[in-house]
């Protein structure tokens, strides 16, 4: 429609800065996964045709949400702008490249916002303001070494200093210290690289705490019980491996904490697991239920990358399907090795 066209051409301006174009390459990614250029799992497709759904209902009295496009970038610029701090990529200096399928999520997540003066949730009270971000809560299920973490970071660090937070908490969230620290020191390791982006945000980085003299903001690793994290007001949180967690406290007080900010981001990020009793399967069971149109909730984003049912997992076609940096940081010689170790070693392929 006119509105998609007109978002299309913002986009096309937006690619000729010095800057790449990640909303031309999200909204390019949505139609290549639609047209089958792309592989993907129908979950992802579901998430595709959401968006340029969503993209068509802007206007409508019933959808309160405008796609802003340097909303949606400026999140993509920042997180370019920071180093690798592990592999290949860390060796040569470089800084972080999205790939299409992260311009996507974080153009979906960080780029809707509120184009009415409030939202009245079903209670009749106030709950969203203009201008603040549509997405609250977030489920991206994707298999190991798409490179989640350093895609958790980048989000971390931006919601710490580029958000245009005063005292912006952030937290790394997990069952044990060493699983939460992973995507806090990451974010350290890419703050220590990048004087830059010290210089520009006072940042400080502890031991413990990544903070912003500039605004007044920290960043920690969290892996308390649930009953022992009360008492955070947080703007931003990373559950990271979220199908590890057991129980559901430290999810439920998180979740809670995000409750006296104006844009707050719950960001789940996990790869499969087996736990149908914990709270894991219960977000991605409302995520299916979102993308399946059973259920709408206009603040909950969800992607998951995973095989369709039938999918044979030997089948080397299907494999992008659970893994969107196949042939980037997920190298088909080594999934290869897998795959023949799984048929050989029946206790091997649950874990394929």
């Amino acid at each position: 429609g006119d509105k998609l066209r007109q978002n299309r051409k913002q986009a096309e301006d937006l690619s000729s800065s010095e800057h790449p174009s990640w909303v031309v390459d999200a909204l390019q990614y949505a139609d290549d996964v639609l047209s089958g250029d792309i592989v993907a799992g129908e979950y992802i497709k579901s998430a595709c045709r959401r968006f340029l759904s969503d993209l068509k209902r802007q206007g409508n009295p019933s959808f309160p949400y405008v796609f802003d496009i340097e909303s949606a970038a400026r999140p993509c610029r920042f997180i370019s702008e920071l180093p690798h701090v592990a592999g290949i990529w860390a060796k040569r200096g470089e800084t972080i490249r999205l790939e299409p399928w992260q311009s996507f999520i974080l153009c979906n997540l960080l780029g809707w916002i509120v184009d009415r003066d409030l939202i009245d949730d079903e209670s009749g009270s106030i709950s969203t303001y203009a201008g603040s971000r549509r997405f609250r809560n977030a489920y991206v299920e994707v298999a190991r070494k798409n490179a989640k973490s350093t895609l958790a970071a980048g989000i971390a660090l931006y919601l710490l200093v580029a958000d245009g937070v005063e005292g912006a908490e952030v937290y790394s969230a997990a069952t044990t210290r060493k699983q939460a620290q992973i995507v806090w020191r990451t974010a350290k390791r890419m703050a220590d690289k990048c004087a830059p982006l010290r210089r520009r945000f006072s940042i400080n980085t502890g031991a413990h705490c990544i903070s912003s003299a500039e605004n007044g903001g920290i960043f920690e690793a969290l892996h308390a019980q649930g009953e022992t994290l009360d008492g955070l007001n947080i703007h931003g949180a990373v559950i990271d491996e979220l199908h590890a967690h057991k129980t559901r406290e430290v999810y439920d007080v998180i979740e809670t904490a995000c409750g006296s900010r104006e844009q707050p981001l719950l960001f789940n990020i996990t790869t499969a697991g087996f736990n149908r009793a914990g709270i894991c399967f219960e977000v991605r069971n409302y995520s299916t239920k979102i993308l399946s149109e059973v259920l709408r909730d206009e603040q909950f984003f969800c992607a998951i990358y995973t095989l369709d049912e039938g999918d044979d997992i030997f089948d080397e076609k299907v494999w992008p399907k659970a893994n969107p940096n196949y042939g980037v940081s997920v190298l088909p010689f080594d999934m290869r090795a897998l795959a023949r170790k799984a048929a050989e070693t029946p206790a091997s392929e649950n874990n394929f």
